[in-house]
């Protein structure tokens, strides 16, 4: 098979190319023909490296979750403190999803099972994380103690959840990013101690609302 052929870096690479198309247009309206077209091979190629739709669909998004657990434990080590590291994260999210079709979601949860099945995984690997992300705050003074953090994650989690069904009840007015940012900060607020909430106003204006701006 071709893939035998291919370099770690050009699989890697190939595999960055089809998530990035599958984010785009969502999974189930892609077909092996446009993928292929997309990516200017023939779908026999295609099938060389993968032998199904499937296959090639649950080894994207495998890559896709660890570039991105690299690039947030990337943040989390450079960043000066808890609070920066999270809103980086937030924006590095808020950018993934102002690229992703919200068919892409919808179609993870309800056309394949496979996917879905890793992608609860990812989430419960996402709120342990972030839970220990958030306690370290609590150690450097910014969080309050007195906060359930899993609680406070998994709710966190399900508003982000609603996001993929809610985009047709919103207003014109109101877009899904702005319920990201919305949603983000809230939930900030809602546990920081004073000494957090000032570092989060100061990270805002000079983090969070620059690289909005800069989209």
């Amino acid at each position: 098979m071709i893939k035998d052929r291919l370099t770690p870096e050009a699989y890697a690479t190939l595999l960055d190319s089809i998530s990035n198309i599958l984010l785009s247009n969502g999974i189930k309206a892609t077909s092996m023909d446009f993928i292929a077209s997309s990516l200017h091979i023939s779908k026999r190629t295609l099938y060389e490296v993968f032998d199904s739709k499937s296959s090639m669909v649950s080894e994207s998004l495998k890559a896709l979750h660890q570039r991105m657990c690299h690039e947030h434990t990337q943040i989390f080590e450079s960043s000066e403190n808890v609070m920066e590291a999270i809103l980086l994260n937030f924006i590095k999210h808020r950018d993934f999803l102002s690229k992703t079709n919200v068919d892409f979601l919808r179609d993870i949860d309800y056309h394949f099972a496979e996917a879905k099945i890793h992608s609860e995984d990812s989430k419960q690997l996402f709120i342990d994380n972030f839970v220990a992300m958030l306690q370290k705050g609590v150690e450097q003074g910014y969080f309050r103690e007195d906060v359930n953090l899993h609680v406070q994650c998994r709710m966190m989690l399900i508003q982000m959840e609603s996001l993929k069904r809610m985009e047709e009840f919103f207003p014109p007015d109101i877009t899904l990013l702005d319920v990201y940012d919305s949603v983000n900060i809230s939930f900030l607020r809602g546990i920081c101690s004073l000494k957090g909430m000032e570092m989060l106003d100061s990270l805002t204006s000079k983090l969070f609302d620059k690289n909005i701006t800069d989209k």
